[in-house]
């Protein structure tokens, strides 16, 4: 059985997108196959995925609208080998506003159209959220079994944003989704040249100890550069220190879920 991954912040900017589509092709890297999940109407995750070559027909909008249509029907494959993706559309940030009366059952649709299929066909799948603890990223909450928690070292304001999602996972543990876990935190864009880089790190290193992954993400251009000719960094950057550090990152992971290279 696969396990279910979201990536949520309060705050936007701190590298969400990056994270889960370079996350999931190096975990693939070493194998199995890898399912990316777009919950942000923004549909970043879907147009550094897909890009401009791949069409679709359905999306992430038709699985919350549609009652009989399974998830399978509307993932497709990206042009990176093993790595699917369930796409999704600017109009499904329309759906909010409805999605949002029926509380808190509605919260498990996500959950109920996703996580079976999802568990048993990919080793891995990453949910990117929107920069907010609105209905799409507390509905991809309610679907996953953990929690990864970026935050940019070079803003104080993320690591409220930590705790406000640190608060929102014990309270969704409690009402509806006890195989939800905090897995870890990870430091994002971090220039240890800088003394705000340095002293966020520090200060987290001091209240999250044991909580943090120790690999951390350095900020560098590559990222954007990847993400411009819609691939991740292991495309055309794969010998650069950024790589590095999201391959780190992978064998971290591994290594933490019991399933070491």
């Amino acid at each position: 059985m696969g396990i279910i991954i979201t990536i949520a912040n309060n705050k936007g900017g701190v590298g969400k997108t990056t994270l889960t589509c370079n996350l999931a092709h190096a975990l693939t890297l070493k194998g199995g196959r890898a399912l990316v999940v777009d919950t942000d109407s923004q549909c970043n995750s879907t147009s550094l995925l897909a890009g401009s070559g791949i069409a679709f027909q359905n999306s992430l909008y038709d699985i919350l609208t549609s009652r009989d249509l399974v998830a399978q029907k509307a993932i497709v494959e990206t042009n990176i080998k093993r790595i699917d993706l369930l796409p999704n559309i600017s109009d499904t940030a329309v759906l909010e506003y409805d999605l949002s009366q029926n509380l808190p059952d509605n919260y498990a649709i996500l959950r109920s159209k996703i996580r079976d299929y999802a568990k048993k066909t990919y080793q891995y799948v990453l949910i990117d959220t929107p920069p907010n603890l609105g209905f799409f990223s507390l509905s991809s909450l309610f679907a996953a079994d953990f929690c990864i928690v970026p935050i940019s070292a070079g803003s104080a304001y993320s690591i409220e944003g930590l705790l406000r999602v640190l608060a929102v996972i014990e309270k969704i543990q409690e009402d509806g989704n006890r195989d939800l876990r905090f897995l870890r935190l990870l430091v994002n864009n971090i220039d240890r040249r800088t003394a705000m880089g340095r002293l966020i790190v520090s200060e987290l290193e001091d209240n999250f100890q044991g909580k943090m992954f120790e690999t951390h993400i350095p900020r560098s251009t590559v990222f954007e550069q990847a993400e411009y000719t819609k691939t991740t960094v292991f495309g055309s950057h794969a010998a650069t220190y950024g790589a590095k550090a999201y391959r780190e990152l992978a064998a971290e992971l591994r290594l933490i879920l019991g399933n070491p290279d």
